[in-house]
């Protein structure tokens, strides 16, 4: 039943104060053989299960595979919930989407009411949640409100891998300008462009999360000596970012923490692409660390929990590894910015969890010095 198919052993009054305080989570009609897992737990699920008991007060993401004809596993599809203590939460199965989906009765409040009383009954076809692994769940995600839940999960509640996109309809599609792109500069650029041959998407109403957008380090349109001035630090974008989130640095944080968690529990691509835009962002000014101490300090101590849950694509130790790069940034504008002690703490831990080094991180690159030109007589 856990991911290292051995016990878990718990002293009986502890579990039976965890019984007492803890969520349960009660599933209906899943088939044998499915995936399940809540967190870093994960099972298979038998003829006798029926849910989870014993669930920690806060932020957890719940998900299931189903399996076909031939073992084949289905891509994860999963919701997160900020659980209560004592509450009592209901999913049963659909048959046609394979996913878990909120109970379709009349009287839900009846039905839990109906659970509550026969809970004692029940404990039996309820699985203990996995308290071995409870630690770790909490670094990663320690932050996490049920307001920052309610705000950046999609509106329709189910996560998967992957968005649903659609064809965007004719009036929606991206025009150039008629007047001033000419027929053979637009056969050109599909020439040069195969992706402008494709159609184009856009994600399903209410199926993709909702966090908040992260600017581009270089806005759009700008003229070059500003290009060069955000490319080597992008305090404006920094300052936009922390605009829209209202200037709250815990609001950032748990965006951070439940995004890696989205994917690093449910595979959900879009927000590894968030978690890396954000880490891309911040690495890369030395005046946002000093502008924004508070959030850095923040941001250094949860990558320091996250980075060792990064898949190994992810974690070699090479200038190809756009992580790795620009956690190497973050370390150099930590210390320029007056965190030397949150940046010597980071890299002591990745040094000692993934085996990463960064020998001659304060030394200047030699990319960045200014380059001499000797000028004729």
């Amino acid at each position: 039943m856990n991911k290292d198919n051995s016990s878990m052993q718990m002293d009986p009054e502890l579990a039976l104060r965890l019984l007492a305080d803890g969520a349960v989570l009660v599933i209906a009609g899943v088939p044998v053989g499915t995936e399940f897992g809540i967190d870093l737990c994960s099972y298979t699920i038998g003829p006798d299960f029926r849910g989870v008991k014993m669930i920690p007060p806060g932020v957890h993401y719940v998900w299931c595979a189903s399996h076909g004809p031939y073992g084949d596993a289905a891509p994860r599809v999963g919701f997160v919930h900020f659980f209560h203590p004592n509450e009592i939460l209901v999913r049963e199965w659909d048959i046609e989407l394979e996913e878990l989906r909120p109970r379709q009765t009349a009287d839900p409040e009846l039905e839990r009411t109906r659970i509550r009383k026969n809970l004692a009954q029940l404990e039996r076809v309820l699985a203990p949640y996995d308290y071995r692994y409870v630690c770790k769940w909490k670094d990663l995600t320690g932050s996490v409100t049920e307001a920052c839940v309610n705000r950046c999960r999609p509106e329709l509640g189910t996560i998967r891998t992957n968005i649903e996109l659609e064809s965007c309809t004719d009036a929606d599609r991206p025009r150039g300008g008629a007047d001033n792109i000419s027929k053979r500069n637009t056969a050109a650029k599909l020439l040069l462009d195969e992706s402008e041959m494709l159609p184009y998407l856009k994600p399903v109403q209410g199926t993709a999360p909702r966090f908040c957008a992260v600017p581009t380090r270089v806005p759009q349109n700008s003229p070059p000596a500003d290009v060069s001035r955000h490319a080597m630090d992008c305090i404006a974008a920094v300052d936009i970012l922390f605009e829209k989130l209202e200037n709250n640095s815990d609001a950032l944080i748990e965006e951070v923490q439940l995004a890696f968690v989205f994917f690093l529990v449910g595979y959900s691509v879009e927000s590894l692409d968030h978690w890396r835009k954000v880490l891309a962002l911040l690495a890369h000014s030395e005046t946002a660390v000093s502008k924004y101490k508070l959030a850095f300090m923040k941001y250094s101590e949860v990558l320091a929990h996250q980075l060792p849950h990064l898949p190994e694509e992810l974690m070699a130790p090479t200038m190809h590894n756009t992580v790795y790069k620009d956690v190497r940034e973050l370390l150099v504008n930590l210390h320029a910015g007056g965190l030397m002690v949150n940046a010597e703490r980071l890299m002591k831990r990745l040094v000692k969890q993934l085996n990463w080094h960064f020998e001659g991180l304060l030394d200047e690159d030699p990319e960045e010095q200014p380059v001499i030109i000797e000028l004729p007589q």
